[in-house]
C-alpha cells in the first residue's frame, strides 16, 4: 500500500520539502498538497516547482504558492471508466482517490494499476476437486501452486490490479487453510471476507447467504479458473450493453470429418466438405447487478446457468463477452500440469 504520508505536504509548509519528496526514489514524482483540514487543494511536481521559480515565485515561499489547483483526482463511489481511460491516453497515471470531503484516502498509480473497478468480487472456492486427487486430499484445490503461488492467490492479486479490493469467498472444504493463508486481505491491501457453505450451494447459490453488498455490480467466478481477462473491458462492455448480466466465453472450434449437405426438401442447395463450426463456451466469469442477488433462493443449491436461464426466460438481457486472451479451467490433472507451463510464459498482472 502506498505511503500517502510520503507523498504529502501541508500547505505552510516550505515547497523545499516537496523537492525533497519529489527526490525520494521510491517517489511517483507528485506531491499533494494538504489545507488546515487535510483537504487537497493542489498538487506539486517538478514542472510546478520550476514555473513557480521563472514566474517569479521565491524559492522560500510555502508550497500552496507553487501547487496546481485544477488537477485530476477520482471521487471514491464515483469512478467513470470512460474518464480513467481519456485519462489514461493523456499520460495520466497519478490521481489522489479522495473522499467526499476531498481528504485524501489513497494514490492510485496508474503505471502499476489495469484500472480502478467499482465491483464486489465473489470467488466460488468450495469445491473438493475430486478429479485432482490425490493432490487435493490435503490440500483444497484453489491452494495448490502454479508456479511459485496458489491458483486462488494469482486470482485475487489480478483482481488488485484492477484495483478491485472489496472480495468474498465461497469456502467449504478444507477451508482452514484458505482463511490462514489470506485472512482479512490487509497483507494484500485488499478486503477479504468468507462465506462458509455447510453443504455444496451450486456455483452461485451460495451468494445468498451474504448479508450486504456494497458496490452496484458483482463480479462471480470460480476459484480454479486462470485467466487474463480483460476486466475494465468486461465491465465497459456490461455498462454500455445495459445487460442485467454479462457472461464470459470462450471460442470453441469443431471441424466435422465430412461433407455436410443443406437440403431444401429433398434438394440439396450447398455442399460443405468438412466445415468447422465455431461455438461459445461459457467460460465461468459473471457480471451482474448487485440488486439481483436477491432473485437467487435462500441456502439452496443453485447454478449460474439457471440464474442466467431464469434472466432469460423473465426478458432480461443477458450478453456474451468473449475473451480473447488466456483461459484455462484448472478441472484435472493434465489440465493443471498445463497450468503451470503455461505460468511460465503469461502475465497475470
Amino acid at each position: 500500500m502506498i505511503d500517502i504520508s510520503a507523498h504529502t505536504i501541508k500547505y505552510n509548509e516550505p515547497v523545499s520539502l516537496a523537492l525533497e519528496k519529489l527526490n525520494l526514489p521510491y517517489h511517483l514524482r507528485t506531491v499533494f498538497v494538504l489545507n488546515s483540514e487535510n483537504q487537497v487543494i493542489g498538487t506539486i511536481t517538478d514542472g510546478d516547482i520550476r514555473r513557480g521559480l521563472l514566474g517569479g515565485i521565491d524559492f522560500n515561499q510555502n508550497a500552496e504558492n507553487f501547487a496546481f489547483t485544477n488537477f485530476k483526482y477520482i471521487e471514491a463511489g464515483k469512478v467513470s471508466i470512460e474518464q480513467l481511460r481519456a485519462w489514461r491516453e493523456k499520460q495520466i497515471f497519478i490521481l489522489p482517490l479522495l473522499n467526499d470531503k476531498k481528504e485524501l484516502i489513497d494514490i492510485l498509480n496508474f503505471n502499476q494499476l489495469k484500472s480502478y473497478l467499482p465491483l464486489t468480487a465473489v470467488i466460488m472456492a468450495g469445491g473438493f476437486g475430486n478429479r485432482l486427487r490425490p493432490l487435493t486430499i490435503s490440500t483444497p484445490k484453489p491452494m495448490l501452486k502454479v508456479g511459485d503461488l496458489p491458483i486462488l492467490e494469482i486470482n485475487i492479486r489480478r483482481l488488485i490490479s484492477f484495483g478491485i479490493k472489496d472480495i468474498v469467498i465461497c469456502v467449504n472444504y478444507l477451508k482452514e487453510q484458505i482463511k490462514d493463508h489470506f485472512g482479512d486481505g490487509s497483507s494484500l491491501n485488499c478486503n477479504i471476507h468468507y462465506i462458509e457453505e455447510n453443504e455444496p450451494l451450486g456455483t452461485i447459490g451460495a451468494l445468498s447467504l451474504i448479508p450486504n453488498i456494497q458496490s452496484k455490480h458483482v463480479l462471480l467466478f470460480n476459484a480454479d479458473l486462470l485467466s487474463n481477462i480483460d476486466y475494465e473491458e468486461f465491465y465497459f462492455r456490461h455498462l454500455n450493453g445495459n445487460a442485467a448480466l454479462s457472461i464470459a466465453t470462450i471460442p470453441h472450434k469443431i471441424t466435422l470429418p465430412y461433407a455436410v449437405l443443406e437440403n431444401e426438401g429433398n434438394q440439396i442447395t450447398s455442399i460443405a466438405e468438412k466445415p468447422t463450426y465455431t461455438y461459445f463456451a461459457n467460460a465461468g466469469f459473471y457480471l451482474f447487478e448487485s440488486e439481483l442477488v436477491s432473485t437467487i433462493p435462500q441456502n439452496t443449491f443453485y447454478n449460474a446457468t439457471d440464474f442466467a436461464e431464469n434472466l432469460i426466460n423473465t426478458s432480461k438481457s443477458v450478453i456474451s463477452f468473449p475473451i480473447h486472451g488466456y483461459w484455462n479451467d484448472i478441472g484435472s490433472l493434465d489440465d493443471y500440469q498445463k497450468s503451470n507451463e503455461d505460468i511460465q510464459t503469461i502475465n497475470f498482472f
